[in-house]
């Protein structure tokens, strides 16, 4: 006779940890979804008016007032984002969040994320220089998820850059590739951080006055990843940093990518059973 009783208290406590675990996480994907859209609709009242209220239309306003209104303007914009990349994470983990592929100009992804930190770019006096590489013209891609890639990418150079100094944007194709890289002046981050960065809630002001909620890079990884891409990072202290983004630029392509990523896939689970 074997005794198992021990064996059979561990193997229980295991699968209802399992579960527990399971439930909590289906919890906090309906939490998180239900209270992100529950946000956004008197977010979005507040946005409206007060750009109603700074158009003129009902009444001129004094400096004071303008000034006011834009700090409003500004910070509610800034929370929009942040329950925008909480839903879309929050989506990605249930496995609901499909891309809308489609060809798309390259030069429209560019110019709709720059349009969207401008104003930042004014703020802190920084000089946006881009270069395309000539005769680069599209990409299969959705066209929307790309534009919250560079915009997230930019908005990260800007906040870590010192004021007055320079952020680059270049893209290029390289052999079934577009390459987008992001790079700055900025104050650098330690090689022990270079993971942590696309870690969600993971932020580091690093001594500048940015200030967020860590789930910019994160996010801008899922999206990439979703289009079959992978995304590096290269920084020091002191020097800057260049964040580089590789996609797919076509569907053959971007079949042979996935087609990887499943078998290594494959190979992790088998690893993980063999373990």
């Amino acid at each position: 006779f074997i005794d198992v009783t021990d064996q059979m208290r561990v193997e229980r406590a295991l699968i209802e940890r399992t579960e527990a675990l399971e439930a909590a996480d289906r919890l906090k994907n309906d939490f998180v979804s239900h209270m992100s859209y529950e946000l956004r609709t008197p977010l979005t009242n507040i946005i409206g008016f007060s750009e109603l209220l700074s158009s003129d239309r009902i009444g001129p306003l004094n400096e004071k007032q303008r000034d006011y209104l834009n700090d409003i303007h500004v910070s509610s914009n800034t929370l929009q984002t942040i329950i925008n990349d909480i839903l879309d994470l929050a989506t990605i983990d249930a496995g609901a969040f499909a891309l809308s592929l489609q060809p798309v100009a390259i030069a429209d992804i560019i110019e709709s994320a720059v349009s969207g930190i401008h104003e930042k770019l004014q703020r802190a006096r920084i000089r946006l220089h881009i270069e395309v590489e000539p005769g680069i013209q599209d990409v299969l891609a959705d066209a929307n998820r790309m534009k919250q890639v560079l915009y997230n990418l930019l908005s990260n150079a800007i906040g870590f850059s010192n004021e007055g100094s320079h952020v680059r944007l270049t893209c290029h194709r390289d052999g079934g590739m577009v390459v987008f890289a992001v790079s700055d002046d900025g104050v650098g981050i330690p090689a022990e951080m270079h993971e942590k960065v696309f870690e969600r809630f993971e932020s580091n002001a690093q001594g500048t006055r940015h200030r967020g909620a860590g789930l910019g890079l994160a996010i801008v990884r899922s999206l990439v990843e979703l289009h079959g891409g992978k995304i590096a990072l290269a920084s020091q202290p002191g020097v800057g940093t260049t964040v580089t983004v590789r996609i797919p630029a076509s569907a053959a392509v971007r079949g042979d990518v996935r087609g990887s990523q499943r078998d290594a896939l494959a190979e992790s689970a088998l690893k993980t059973d063999a373990a």
